[in-house]
């Protein structure tokens, strides 16, 4: 599905996306990509807000877009304290997405290993992007 029938079919209207990213020019095509398929992103500048906004209401959010490397806190950690929060909180485990530009499986195997369910390169392909989301929000 392209950008257009997904917005058409509505499958990820009022979705709520948590999007950490600390490079503002990501966040600007992030910004565009997601309200495509009308998803306004909510945004974080590190891990450390990441976490803080998640755990503030953990149940408003359906996914969280997570960059690996940013400065506070990195995505690897955030994610792990995202996990232990929700084990200790007796709460349902949301679906982190890890970004980074480096497309290696070292990289791709430790996020995962930290909680992550999913890894995307970047720059993000769009298309790939999209079906992630429909693939774990649709």
């Amino acid at each position: 599905m392209d950008a257009s029938q997904i917005a058409e079919s509505g499958v990820l209207n009022n979705k709520k996306v948590l999007v950490a990213e600390d490079n503002p020019a990501n966040q600007l095509v992030l910004k565009k990509l997601l309200k495509k398929v009308n998803i306004e992103p909510v945004f974080a500048g590190n891990g450390q807000e990441a976490l803080d906004k998640y755990k503030e209401n953990p149940d408003n959010w359906d996914l969280v877009l997570m960059d690996c490397e940013m400065p506070v806190m990195d995505g690897y950690s955030a994610t792990e304290a995202i996990r232990q929060f929700e084990q200790e909180a007796g709460i349902e485990k949301h679906t982190i997405i890890g970004l980074s530009a480096h497309a290696i499986d070292e990289l791709k195997n430790k996020a995962l290993s930290k909680g992550m369910d999913d890894y995307l390169t970047k720059p993000i392909d769009r298309d790939n992007l999209f079906k992630t989301l429909v693939d774990y929000l649709g």
